[in-house]
């Protein structure tokens, strides 16, 4: 959903000025890296699931979704990649606006086939990853993993 957002955008032709405005791209990276850091630290604070309580423990539907929009919809990156990738493909001899359309809804299928393919492959490995130590491991390496990220973000730009 983050980058149906991101093409929308796209569309509007706010992601040139964002690319453009280094005030913009600089305070939309920002916000992007400081949640990293913020979900970082949340797995590494959250219980690890015993293999018995995994239904009760479960993170709900609406805080994975919402998790996984705002890190892709705070991606400078991505728009930039819009901005400057889906124009090469269009024909402005017809009618933009469906082209960019087709591109962002093949983008996005594509993406979530990815993304889908992962999720399998990482249920069926959730028997062995759920134990105890298993699971706090996982949640810090994953936190770890995040923090950096966002650390990574945040001191590598210039300030604004």
């Amino acid at each position: 959903m983050g980058s149906i957002l991101l093409i929308s955008v796209a569309l509007a032709g706010l992601g040139a000025v964002i690319s453009t405005s280094a005030l913009l791209y600089d305070l939309l990276q920002y916000a992007g890296a400081t949640y990293l850091i913020y979900l970082g630290i949340s797995m590494w604070r959250r219980k690890s699931v015993v293999k018995g309580q995994l239904e009760i423990t479960a993170t709900s539907r609406f805080h994975i979704f919402r998790d996984t929009f705002l890190v892709s919809a705070f991606n400078p990156k991505d728009m930039l990649f819009f901005v400057a990738f889906l124009p090469q493909f269009v024909d402005d001899t017809v009618p933009v606006i469906p082209q960019f359309v087709l591109l962002g809804v093949t983008f996005v299928v594509l993406g979530g086939i990815n993304t889908m393919f992962w999720t399998s492959m990482a249920g069926s490995c959730r028997t062995m990853l759920m134990g105890g130590k298993s699971a706090r491991r996982l949640n810090r390496i994953g936190g770890t993993g995040l923090l950096s990220a966002g650390l990574f973000i945040a001191l590598s730009g210039k300030f604004p």
